[in-house]
Parts: structure tokens; C-alpha cells; sequence
């Protein structure tokens, strides 16, 4: 019974659900993160199309925007990619924890979004 109860407790996972918002246009992005102990799973969805992705840990350190603004966001930095089914192609940086936390994301387009959860 206590293999059992911490088989489930590896398996059972943290799921983050983010909104991001578009620079220049109304569009917005929901992006939805899964990990357990076993993978990490990322989506997004923006438009009409819908994006699968990876996603890696990067550590902690100061993040920056494209016009040179800087802050220093306690935990942990992520980056992810994403290929979307009508070819379009999200790089996203998340810097946060599973609480709270902002990004940004930029679609091969060159739309950006500022994303938070």
C-alpha cells in the first residue's frame, strides 16, 4: 500500500493554465503546462490554431524586454517552443513558479504576446 500511495503521488502532477495578450492586435493565447515527475507537456492555443510544445528549465537569472527593461523575478526561467497545426511556429521565456508568473511569446509572424498566470 505505500509503494502504491507514493507511485501516486510521483505521478500525480502540477498543471499551470497562462493568458497571454498580443502587443498590436485583441488576439490572446492560452497556453496550459503539465508536469509531473515524470514529463513536462505544454500547449497553447491562439486563434484559430492550436500549438504542442516543449518546454526546458533554464535556471534563474534576470529576464529582459525588447526594449531593454530589466527585472529580477524570483523563480525558476523557462524556455518553450511550439509548432502549430496551420505552420506557424511560438518561442516563448516564463519566468515563475507554479503560483504566479509572467513571459513573453513571439509567434513567427513576429506577433508578441506578454503572458501571465
Amino acid at each position: 500500500m505505500r509503494y502504491l500511495a507514493i507511485l501516486l503521488l510521483l505521478l500525480s502532477g502540477c498543471a499551470v493554465n497562462m493568458t497571454g495578450f498580443s502587443r498590436s492586435t485583441d488576439e490572446t493565447m492560452d497556453i496550459a503546462f503539465y508536469s509531473n515527475f515524470i514529463k513536462w507537456q505544454i500547449t497553447a492555443v491562439a486563434g484559430d490554431e492550436s500549438f504542442r510544445g516543449k518546454v526546458v528549465s533554464t535556471g534563474e537569472k534576470t529576464i529582459s524586454d525588447s526594449i531593454g527593461n530589466k527585472a529580477t523575478i524570483s523563480g525558476n526561467t523557462y524556455r518553450a517552443f511550439f509548432i502549430g497545426d496551420k505552420g506557424r511556429t511560438i518561442r516563448c521565456e516564463f519566468c515563475g513558479g507554479y503560483s504566479e508568473g509572467v513571459g513573453t511569446c513571439i509567434t513567427s509572424d513576429g506577433e508578441e504576446f506578454d503572458v501571465m498566470w
